[in-house]
């Protein structure tokens, strides 16, 4: 980013910031002043790929552009019985046995795993937990309810002898963000409008509901077709691309959360024909869908499955940049995309927690830090 547009995006927040201190107090009313919220009926069969691209956290400012994309809504809130619903719908195929749990208070939940386990289950616990944490979001919003994270810490916080908490999520009663709706379609636009790349454009509107595709997710599927060029920029869009919300009141959307905007957590690449391609979403200041060659892949000493072998195949790494524990969430925010996605486009694959040793050609391709990867 160029010094002129991080300026201008400073401004753009200072000035939101200022604007939301000058109108009335934004804080919750009290529950007993609030009605129930009638969700919206079409909740069930929004597709995956416009829940991606809808997602927003929210918060109580009534002003999309100020901070959070979503606005609350105070004067409403959820009832147990729909809170409960988005539990019993955020379920994630499992790759570890290590213990994790979504505990839920009132309206706030705390995502828990075993904090006894050894460090490599614990990195895998971690990955799973921010699948939970995309999980529910994405739930959200299929179902038109907004939700905001409460950060416990870059690694997440110990409450007890034998539980560790990741982060903790808020749901509320959500007002319609997108032109009176609560999807969208849309490329982003406005002040930073969607430039076209080396991909073809994603789909925004699929036909497969989130909250089915979710119910049967699994790790691996053998049935499905071998992926297009259309279908691994699908793919690609899904676990990072960009979407028509704004985040921290810059044009920052994407299909899954940033801890506090940060984007250099992790990145995405490709394998395919012997090259190692990175994914690029954000280029020249505006949003974009691209590949670029950064090198050259061998698996020489057979160290990946035999799936991850046959000739053809293509694999998605997804590589982190950070050791905190923010950066194995956000891989399983990215991880539990690309198996929806996949399955939505009913193409056989196979997603793995990688272990030491199959992490080296990948290590030795340039990929510095891979810590997940599907292969298609």
């Amino acid at each position: 980013m160029s010094l002129l547009s991080f300026n201008a995006s400073f401004v753009r927040r200072l000035y939101h910031k200022i604007g939301g201190r000058l109108r009335s107090n934004p804080n919750n009313r009290p529950d007993r002043e609030r009605g129930d919220a009638m969700l919206p009926n079409e909740g069930m069969s929004i597709a995956v790929e416009t829940a991606l691209n809808s997602r927003c956290t929210s918060d109580y400012d009534d002003d999309p552009r100020n901070f959070h994309w979503g606005m609350f809504d105070k004067n409403k809130k959820l009832t147990p019985d729909q809170i409960q619903q988005v539990l019993s719908m955020a379920k994630i195929p499992r790759f570890t046995n290590g213990a994790i749990e979504i505990k839920s208070e009132t309206n706030t939940m705390t995502f828990l795993i075993d904090s006894r386990l050894s460090a490599l289950q614990r990195d895998g616990a971690l990955v799973e937990s921010g699948m939970q944490h995309q999980a529910v979001g994405l739930v959200c919003a299929a179902l038109g309810i907004g939700y905001v994270f409460s950060s416990l810490g870059v690694e997440g916080k110990a409450i007890s002898a034998d539980q560790f908490a990741t982060v903790r999520i808020q749901l509320g009663a959500m007002q319609p963000s997108y032109n009176g709706a609560y999807w969208s379609t849309a490329a982003p636009a406005e002040i930073k409008p969607w430039k076209s790349g080396t991909l073809p454009d994603p789909v925004r509107q699929g036909n497969k509901p989130l909250i089915a595709a979710l119910a049967r997710l699994k790790t691996h599927t053998d049935a499905g077709k071998n992926p297009s060029l259309d279908d691994l920029g699908q793919l690609l869009w899904a676990a990072r691309g960009r979407t028509p919300h704004y985040h921290l009141s810059s044009p920052w959307g994407m299909t899954i959360p940033t801890y506090h905007g940060d984007e250099g957590i992790s990145e995405v690449f490709v394998i395919s024909d012997g090259k190692v391609s990175k994914y690029i979403n954000w280029k020249n200041n505006r949003p974009t869908h691209s590949l670029e060659v950064v090198g050259e892949f061998r698996d020489d000493a057979g160290y990946l499955p035999a799936h991850q072998q046959k000739s053809g195949n293509s694999i998605i790494v997804l590589n982190r940049n950070l050791s905190e524990g923010r950066a194995y969430w956000e891989i399983g925010y990215q991880l539990l995309n690309l198996m929806l996605q996949a399955q939505s486009l009913e193409l056989h694959y196979a997603a793995l927690l990688l272990e030491e040793h199959q992490k080296i050609p990948f290590q030795a391709a340039g990929i510095k830090d891979p810590v997940a990867a599907i292969s298609l």
